[in-house]
């Protein structure tokens, strides 16, 4: 007969049969990098979350951030040398569209971030979009978000992109784009944060649209909030790793929550007090970057991903030619991990 010890050494080991396989997958870490372009509205979040340690609570190790334009990382997940990266919504159907079924898992932005900003110098000339005919419009590259919103300044105004004007691939780097409007390779070109301010706040530029405002939002996009950004990745990572798909999610859903309970300040104080982070924030004063974050702030969401900001982007899409196959919202999204929204 087994004695009263035996018994309690029996149920032990029995427990810890069937405790085992949870506490190992508890314990399993994932090593990965995320591709993102220096854009605080698409990219706060994963700052916050690593440098919260967020990606670590969630048995992530996030080795670097790869940094360049939307289409050079929108290749990266096509070709599997990546699972998930930080784009805007024009990746998405252009990837599905060649066949690459990408998916939206979070939404990281809830209102259009590109404004249409025009070098000093031209301030008494160009008033208008139209004003632009002749000239240089620069953006990043092919497919990307600032090629489509180039695009769709440019055809809404009622310019032809070919003809009209001479359209420039000049790549995302921030430095680059400041350089480039200051020196006047390119008139004009779509930006974004932190770019946007950094050229209005030295004078090199000044705004045909400011995207910010919710009059010209609603004027250029059709509605108040957009499915702009999101946190991507492909049919085949969901269906063979969805416990990392879940964990990348909620590192990211903790870096919106910290995002919008927390003051500018106290967020930039976060991303420049981590070494990594702090060098995408490399030559902002800490008074600048607190502007930065304001300006921004007001468009980061729960994670949850919005059908109607579906359907803006969507009806954008068709309207300038870069959605060119039906597209659910299905298709776009899986909202399994970060929910649903109106």
């Amino acid at each position: 007969m087994i004695s009263q010890i035996g018994r309690k050494i029996f149920g032990l080991v029995l427990a810890l049969a069937f405790l085992l396989p949870s506490a190992l997958a508890q314990a399993q870490k994932y090593t990965l990098k995320l591709p993102t372009v220096i854009s605080y509205e698409l990219n706060l979040p994963s700052l916050i979350a690593y440098a919260k340690d967020y990606f670590g609570e969630e048995g992530i190790k996030v080795e670097d951030f790869i940094l360049g334009s939307g289409g050079t990382l929108r290749t990266l997940l096509i070709t599997k040398d990546v699972d998930f990266a930080l784009l805007a919504f024009p990746h998405i159907p252009i990837a599905r569209q060649k066949g690459s079924l990408f998916k939206a898992i979070l939404q990281m932005h809830e209102r259009e971030i590109f404004s249409l900003a025009v070098r000093k110098g031209l301030q008494g000339k160009v008033r208008k979009i139209t004003d632009l005919k002749g000239m240089t419009i620069g953006f990043t590259r092919p497919g990307a978000g600032a090629w489509a919103w180039a695009m769709q300044y440019m055809k809404g105004s009622g310019l032809d992109p070919d003809r009209d004007v001479k359209m420039v691939a000049i790549g995302g780097n921030p430095g680059v784009i400041y350089n480039s409007l200051k020196t006047g390779m390119v008139d004009a070109y779509p930006t974004w944060e932190p770019t946007t301010t950094r050229l209005l706040e030295d004078g090199i530029v000044y705004l045909l649209v400011n995207i910010i405002d919710p009059k010209q939002h609603r004027q250029w996009v059709g509605a108040d909030n957009a499915l702009s950004l999101a946190l991507v990745t492909r049919e085949d990572v969901i269906k063979e790793k969805p416990d990392l798909v879940r964990r990348m999610v909620n590192a990211h859903k903790k870096g919106l929550n910290f995002i919008r309970s927390h003051s500018a300040g106290e967020v930039v104080d976060t991303v420049m007090g981590n070494p990594k982070t702090a060098e995408q924030f490399k030559g902002l004063k800490r008074a600048l970057a607190i502007k930065v974050i304001d300006r921004i702030k007001g468009g980061f969401g729960d994670g949850r991903l919005s059908r109607s900001g579906f359907e803006a982007e969507l009806k954008l899409g068709k309207k300038y030619g870069w959605v060119k196959k039906p597209m659910s919202f299905t298709d776009f999204a899986n909202t399994s991990f970060a929910g649903e929204k109106p």
